[in-house]
């Protein structure tokens, strides 16, 4: 292939999203970036799920060592 078959392909494919896109009465919408709150909340979750798992492990090392 050259490259302005290649060119000519894309433009077609950019054309029938327009269509499919128009046919079902829908927009393009630019994706945005993750908003600093929504970050802040995952990290949240996922510090506080390695908290528990490491806590709980440190509880049963506990016990294990205490009963030897």
């Amino acid at each position: 292939m050259e490259f302005k078959e290649v060119v000519k392909q894309i433009e077609k494919s950019e054309e029938n999203v327009d269509k499919v896109l128009k046919a079902g009465r829908l927009e393009r919408h630019e994706k945005t970036p993750m908003s600093e709150e929504m970050l802040i909340h995952i990290l949240n979750y996922a510090v506080g799920t390695l908290a528990m798992v490491m806590g709980f492990a440190a509880l049963y090392m506990i016990i294990y060592f205490m009963g030897n």
